[in-house]
């Protein structure tokens, strides 16, 4: 693996609770060193071994300390001798299984992201996508997407819409710009479902987290902390149609299928 690193930027009470998530990647990927940068006056007084904490002084160009947090996670990046960062949130991202290089997933892009459980959204410039980026868990190729990155800080050091606009301008940005400098990976390294029997309107409910390598809901994150998921999921055969189904037959799979779900609303 080429130098790496999982990063994370905190402030507040989470500075001292980084064990809650943050630390799985540690346990997971022992190889992989952990770094936290602290925004505040000093670094918190509960140290975890597997951590490596940076102590940064916040600036008010963002409006807002978790603001600060998502944007300046962007930059701060550029402060490792790394060459690849997992850059992820510090209290609701769990690691479940082991990852692969991080080179490995993204490959000749700049970066490496994964679609937020709604995906097709209205943007800025480009004016719609299909794949809105979620910003909790991002794969950097640090060098090569450097010039982004401060794109992307900049729009949002410019204007304030919202606490958590560090995705509608990485999304801009990215989406009209660079969106051949992405690799879109499989939603398995930033799985944001809810387990059952958790369930809310627009997002997807399942049953279990097989295949799953990256957990990131807070909502149910201390049910997901006592599961044990298999590194992947089971499919189950269906049964073998034993001749070519007549027109009726046909008609009565049709229906039936119709009753199973497959648009989450």
């Amino acid at each position: 693996m080429k130098r790496s690193a999982v990063v994370t930027v905190a402030f507040g009470k989470s500075t001292e609770q980084l064990d809650y998530t943050f630390t799985s990647f540690a346990e997971k990927n022992p190889g992989v060193p952990l770094h936290a940068f602290i925004l505040g006056d000093g670094l918190p007084v509960r140290q975890l071994p597997q951590v490596t904490y940076h102590l940064v002084k916040p600036v008010p160009d963002f409006s807002h300390p978790l603001r600060e947090v998502y944007f300046r996670r962007m930059l701060l990046i550029d402060q490792l001798d790394v060459e690849y960062a997992l850059v992820v949130d510090s209290f609701d991202v769990l690691c479940l299984q082991p990852l692969p290089p991080f080179e490995q997933l993204v490959g000749e892009a700049a970066l490496g992201a994964i679609t937020e459980h709604l995906g097709a959204r209205y943007v800025m410039g480009q004016g719609y996508t299909a794949n809105f980026l979620n910003c909790g868990v991002i794969f950097w190729n640090v060098p090569a997407s450097r010039e982004i990155r401060a794109e992307i800080v900049e729009r949002g050091r410019n204007h304030f819409r919202t606490v958590a606009d560090d995705q509608f301008c990485l999304n801009e940005v990215v989406q009209t710009k660079y969106f051949d400098r992405v690799r879109l990976l499989p939603c398995q390294y930033n799985w944001r479902c809810h387990i059952a029997p958790v369930k809310r309107r627009t997002w997807a409910t399942v049953v279990h987290l097989d295949g799953v390598r990256i957990y990131h809901n807070a909502t149910c994150m201390d049910v997901v902390k006592k599961m044990h998921p298999r590194p992947m999921a089971s499919l189950s055969d269906m049964t073998r149609d034993l001749a070519p189904l007549t027109e009726r037959e046909q008609f009565w799979r049709r229906l039936r299928n119709r009753f199973v779900p497959h648009i989450i609303k």
